[in-house]
């Protein structure tokens, strides 16, 4: 009997029988999600520790295929820009050329119309020949304005697609503090001025990705390893609370008056905890409201202490 050790001192020796197979129960399913996270993340770090030493054996890490990609976009991107960037200088041009050919109709030809007959005899002028130069040069100005239009339409259509190449790839993200996700800026500066940050960017994005990739395998690796040690945990949080039922079941057999001893002497405890705890309760409940009760207002009612 003395290789018994007392019921309050053993592992679990306070639980009823009921609280036994609750905490079997509990353990067993804490141990059973707790060995499956184990091992996903024990795989999942797997996969990544094995294509990181691919990335490295290849000579090409991860963040360096992103920024090649990048750059290999940004390219296009700026081909496109600098494409705007031409149109829009064809725009100028010829909204100059268009309003050139108008001060000329406007300052010396429209004038003419209006000379006399001798005015136009002396200067050799026939109303003819100043009707066709009208003509000529107003059929010029509308051109000039005709190429300033669709200038204008592919210098836009250029800057649009230079952003969108952007914009719509997978890469955008990399570049939110430029706004790549949102729509095209108004001018081509912008968007040229921006296009240049992101190739700068390129270096930062690069490191940035791998540092990522092994800040997430270290993490993964601790996980599984916390995951493992809270398994084994649970295990022995089962295999112990099994050694007591174990050793009820053999102490009702062999020693049924202990046995019972115990049992009694258990609920008694239980039923001093349950107290215990609604006395603890009924105490901070009345510990509670006495402190938001709200004090009575010690200043109304009386004089003030200044007045007499």
């Amino acid at each position: 009997m003395a290789a018994v050790p007392p019921w309050k001192s053993r592992p679990y020796g306070k639980r009823s029988d009921a609280g036994l197979v609750r905490a079997i129960g509990v353990a067993q399913e804490a141990g059973t999600l707790a060995e499956h996270s184990a091992r996903r993340t024990a795989e999942e770090a797997r996969l990544l520790e094995e294509r990181l030493a691919q990335e490295k054996a290849a000579g090409q890490t991860r963040g360096q295929a992103v920024a090649a990609s990048a750059a290999t976009l940004l390219d296009q991107a700026e081909m496109k820009a600098a494409e705007a960037v031409r149109e829009s200088a064809r725009e100028l041009n010829a909204k100059s050329r268009a309003e050139e050919k108008d001060r000329y109709l406007r300052d010396y030809l429209e004038p003419k119309k209006k000379l006399g007959l001798m005015e136009r005899l002396r200067r050799g002028l026939t109303k003819k020949q100043i009707d066709k130069d009208i003509k000529d040069v107003t059929a010029e100005r509308t051109a000039w304005r005709t190429e300033e239009g669709e200038a204008r339409t592919a210098a836009r259509d250029a800057k649009v697609e230079a952003w969108a190449l952007i914009r719509t790839s997978k890469l955008a993200e990399q570049f939110r503090d430029v706004d790549a996700t949102k729509f095209a800026p108004d001018d081509v500066t912008t968007v040229t001025e921006r296009l240049a940050t992101m190739r700068g960017q390129l270096p930062d994005i690069e490191l940035r990705i791998d540092r990522r990739d092994a800040q997430k395998l270290t993490r993964l690796q601790g996980e599984a390893t916390q995951y493992t040690e809270a398994a084994a945990k649970h295990r022995t949080t089962a295999a112990a609370a099994r050694t007591e039922q174990a050793r009820r079941a053999d102490m009702a057999k062999r020693h049924p008056e202990l046995y019972d001893i115990e049992t009694k002497a258990r609920r008694s405890y239980a039923v001093q905890q349950k107290r215990a705890a609604a006395e603890q309760s009924r105490a901070r409940a009345q510990e509670s409201a006495g402190y938001h009760r709200t004090p009575p207002n010690q200043g109304r009612g009386g004089p003030s202490a200044g007045r007499r």
